[in-house]
């Protein structure tokens, strides 16, 4: 699973194209919920990368670009990181990449520190 997301997560959607931010491989479980025309839907899935602008997360439904999540996971470092809202980027089945929304200042200390850490795989 890590590696297929891995994979996808580094091929360029276009020429030129290229990250703001390195990732990191992880392999973290999480909930993402949404809200729908029917109300909240909660998924599950496991992020198998992450950097500071974003993550690529195995989800068990598919999310279409541009729908908004909320988040909750634990960082490999034990700190918890809820509320955290993201942005769908692209999807190929059920491979997903998002971008952060609106970190704090907290959240965004916590997420470069996982960066940082030396058990993170570049």
């Amino acid at each position: 699973m890590t590696d297929l997301l891995s994979d996808t997560a580094r091929k360029p959607s276009h020429k030129g194209w290229r990250r703001r931010y390195p990732r990191y491989r992880t392999d973290i479980p999480l909930k993402a919920t949404v809200l729908r025309d029917d109300g909240y839907v909660e998924f599950r899935g496991r992020c198998g990368d992450l950097g500071q602008g974003g993550f690529g997360a195995v989800l068990n439904a598919e999310l279409s670009p541009g729908e908004v999540i909320s988040l909750d996971f634990a960082l490999p470092e034990g700190d918890a990181l809820s509320e955290v809202r993201a942005i769908v980027r692209y999807r190929k089945g059920l491979v997903h990449g998002f971008e952060f929304l609106g970190l704090t200042a907290a959240q965004q200390q916590k997420i470069q520190s996982v960066c940082r850490s030396p058990q993170t795989l570049d």
